[in-house]
Parts: structure tokens; sequence; C-alpha cells
């Protein structure tokens, strides 16, 4: 049975996201800090603040864990806020500086409405078409890892990737069986099969 890490940054309830994982069969462990074990996949949940996040990861020595996962090609996904501290920075926190893994600043962007809350479809060329759920006010406008873009008010990106890395904007766990093979893709697949792969997404 594969071992799943969720980082727990203390930004919200990790339930939804520990059932999730947990339906697919998958052992989970919830962390606040690193520690020796070593674990099959990694998720950064997507609840919380930009700063308030990122000076948790900071502050329990999360970066160099990450950096060192990442260069072991351990799957690892980012969702919505758990994704936006892989760029630069955000314009919900401009104090706050990202892990600056990726060029790009988080930006409230022009949405009919803030929050933006519900379903919402993919722009992708590796996904088949797919609606998943958002919960968010900012975002990331464009990037050169951009895997899929969503319209709301204005196009944005909705995920990237990058070698053992995804990152989504949307939630997952709260998007139907669609987002549940979302999360089995990032958290099995590897670098160099992953692109392949995320092509049976959407089915």
């Amino acid at each position: 049975m594969k071992r799943i890490l969720i980082i727990d940054t203390q930004a919200g309830n990790l339930f939804s996201l520990n059932a999730a994982i947990g339906r697919l069969g998958f052992e989970t462990c919830i962390l606040q800090q690193p520690n020796d074990e070593k674990f099959d996949g990694i998720v950064i949940p997507g609840q919380g603040r930009f700063g308030t996040v990122m000076s948790s990861i900071k502050s329990r020595g999360w970066p160099d864990y990450l950096k060192a996962a990442f260069e072991q090609s351990i799957p690892m996904l980012g969702i919505c806020v758990g994704m936006q501290v892989f760029f630069e920075a955000s314009d919900e926190d401009p104090d706050a500086t990202g892990l600056s893994w990726f060029k790009g600043k988080v930006e409230a962007l022009d949405f009919p409405k803030k929050p933006m809350v519900g379903w919402a479809s993919l722009i992708s060329k590796v996904w088949n078409e797919s609606i998943v759920y958002f919960v968010n006010s900012y975002a990331i406008r464009e990037s050169e890892l951009s895997i899929a873009q969503t319209v709301y008010g204005e196009k944005f990106c909705a995920a990237i990737q990058s070698g053992s890395l995804t990152g989504v904007q949307f939630h997952p766990e709260k998007s139907g069986e669609v987002g549940s093979q979302m999360i089995k893709a990032a958290l099995t697949e590897t670098a160099s099969t992953k692109i392949a792969l995320t092509k049976i997404i959407g089915k």
C-alpha cells in the first residue's frame, strides 16, 4: 500500500482531502513538520491564506524537505494555495514570499464574484474536458508550466505540471470521480510517464 504524506499547514480542515485519498486505497499520514519517514507521495492542501500557509511551511522546515522530494521525483500534488506557494508571491499577502520554484505571481483576477465558488470547465490539451470544483479569489493568470486553464471573467491557469509535481487551482477532493482520478494520477505516476497518463483523466 502506498503511503501518502499530507502536510498540515494548520490552515484548514483536512477531513475531505484525507478521506478522498483514503478512498483510493492509499495509507495517509498527516504531519505538521517533516521527519525521517519515507512516503510514496506528498500533498500540500488547498486551504488558508498565502502568507499564513507560507509562514507555516517555512517555520516548520518544509522547504528543504519538499525540494529533496522533488529532486528524487517523488510524486507531489499542490492544491489551490498549495499550488500557489510554489510561485514567487501573491497579491493576497504582498509581504510574503513564496517558495519561488517557478516564476509568476498569484493575482487578484477580474472575477465576476469573489470568491469564485462552484463548478467550471477545464480547457486542456492533455486532459479530456472535465468539470471541477473551485473555491478561490486569487490565481496565476499565466504560466509556462500550465496544462489546463479555466475561464471565469477572464482566463487563468487551472493546473501546472513540472517533473513529479502537479499543481491544481481547483479542489479535486471535492470534484467527484474525475477529481479522484486526478489525485490518483498525480500521486502514482513518475515524471517520465505522467504527461502520457494524464490523458486518461476525464473519461
